[in-house]
């Protein structure tokens, strides 16, 4: 008989902080009832004290809509994007339940923005349903604060999975110019399943090279640092499954197999398993049910569902233990929608809770967060500050383009995905790498960083040149 119960686990990670400390600043302070205070985080200062040394408030007259995870630096990029002249009253926000940090929203609510409360999500398997939900409230709010305001003429999108911008009223691009920026893979996957191109311009900040080849490992050792009580480090080597082997794929697969485990790879795409360096205990598969047969641990790192072929689960007589490294339910929606079809009746279960089923034949299959990515914890944060702060930083490099592209009538004119800006991203990696251990990335990563040329070719998109540039890596000029 097919089974399943929820447990609960209490976060053991506390918060981490910059290696270098900040000095807390007037315009970036702001304290929480958990920790003492928020760091600074100085590649966003910078970046900020460049721009308005030269510009006062460009973005005075823009409405952002602001889709994030609820995370403490969150509230960093707010209070940039602030210090640029949006007002506060002219920013609508919304999170994800499963990010979500109460504190965090309170001080965003206290800042004056206006903060779309997430929908209760009691079973299983309806993320997408109950957020889809929400996004429509969001955009209602935003048609009606914005007809009662003559002031502001642009609004800018910073989605989060390409919700916001595939549900945007079309009252929206009637009435003022418009520009987005995607910040995750999976939204620009949701993007081309709608079949219609976005009516402006769109900036890919998911798929840019600082994004992919500095990011994503950040991205792999937060998760494997908060899977240490499940990820055995002293005993047998663990078989290991990475389900998608795009960036986070391989960066979670290096990381594991530098622990000392063994690592079968599998993506849907053939090419993405050619650039594999396989060897010692590092096999790739194209058959996903093998690979699901022979791991415990099985990380889904695809961005879609990895659980279409339920019978591999169902039969399965081994334990097995699933993460998710994706955004959303849907690494494992097929099998956790199998098993709220099997819930008791009426029996109301918590999403975020760790979901255990057991097979046919008696293995036991654990589904950590309840197949929500398990780097989202109640700590605040997913990734220290001190690395998340690149994340931040790309964002409002996207922000600086977007107040470029709202004056280029030849842009605003053109829809489709443009790329992140190489200038912009070469400068705030030399920022962020001040703050970086020397040895974290090899130097032909880091000499990549230096051109300009590699840059715009591992970053996908219309190249489009910008009115400002980076003179220097400490000066930026407006043209």
């Amino acid at each position: 008989m097919n089974s399943y119960r929820a447990i609960n686990k209490a976060s053991i990670f506390a918060p981490r902080v910059l290696e270098r400390p900040y000095f807390l600043s007037s315009k970036n302070a702001f304290f929480s009832s958990v920790a003492n205070a928020f760091i600074r985080l100085p590649v966003l200062d910078s970046m900020v004290d460049k721009l308005t040394a030269l510009e006062q408030a460009p973005l005075s007259n823009t409405a952002v809509v602001y889709v994030h995870h609820p995370l403490r630096t969150s509230l960093n990029l707010l209070d940039s994007m602030f210090s640029l002249g949006l007002a506060p009253k002219d920013t609508f926000v919304l999170g994800k339940h499963y990010s979500e940090n109460k504190w965090v929203v309170q001080e965003a609510k206290r800042r004056g923005v206006y903060y779309q409360p997430c929908s209760p999500q009691v079973e299983l398997a309806r993320f997408d349903e109950s957020f889809t939900h929400d996004i429509h409230s969001l955009w209602a709010e935003v048609v009606k604060q914005l007809g009662e305001r003559s002031n502001i003429e642009n609004v800018l999108v910073l989605d989060h999975g390409g919700y916001a911008i595939n549900f945007m009223p079309p009252s929206i691009t009637q009435h003022f110019k418009v520009v987005g920026l995607e910040k995750t893979s999976g939204g620009l996957i949701n993007w081309v399943r709608q079949g219609s191109e976005p009516s402006f311009p769109l900036i890919n900040m998911a798929n840019c090279a600082t994004k992919r080849f500095l990011e994503s490992p950040l991205i792999a050792e937060a998760v494997v640092e908060k899977l240490s009580p499940v990820i055995p480090v002293s005993r047998e080597p663990t078989t290991c499954g990475v389900i998608g082997y795009g960036a986070i794929g391989k960066a979670i697969a290096e990381k594991l197999l530098s622990l000392g485990h063994r690592v079968i790879t599998y993506d849907r795409d053939p090419a993405q398993l050619k650039t594999a360096n396989l060897r010692k205990n590092f096999l790739a598969t194209h058959d996903l049910i093998s690979l699901v047969a022979s791991a415990d641990l099985l990380f889904g790192c695809s961005g879609q569902d990895v659980t279409y072929s339920v019978e591999a689960f169902r039969l399965s007589s081994r334990d097995k233990t699933l993460i998710s490294c994706s955004s959303g339910d849907r690494e494992f929606l097929t099998l956790l929608q199998l098993i709220q079809k099997n819930s008791q009746s009426g029996l109301v279960i918590n999403p975020r809770q760790d979901v255990i089923y057991e097979s046919e034949f008696g293995g036991k299959i654990t589904i950590l967060r309840g197949g929500f990515p398990y780097n989202f914890d109640d700590s605040g944060e997913s990734v220290p500050a001190n690395d998340i702060q690149l994340t931040r930083a790309l964002v409002l490099a996207g922000v600086f383009q977007a107040i470029d592209f709202f004056r280029n009538p030849h842009v605003l004119g053109e829809k489709g995905l443009y790329a992140l800006d190489a200038e912009l991203q070469k400068f705030v990696v030399h920022e962020w790498l001040q703050y970086q251990p020397r040895n974290r990335y090899t130097e032909k990563v880091l000499s990549n960083f230096e051109q300009s040329d590699w840059i715009k070719a591992n970053s996908p998109g219309i190249q489009e040149a910008l009115s400002f540039t980076l003179e220097s890596h400490t000066q930026l000029k407006l043209g």
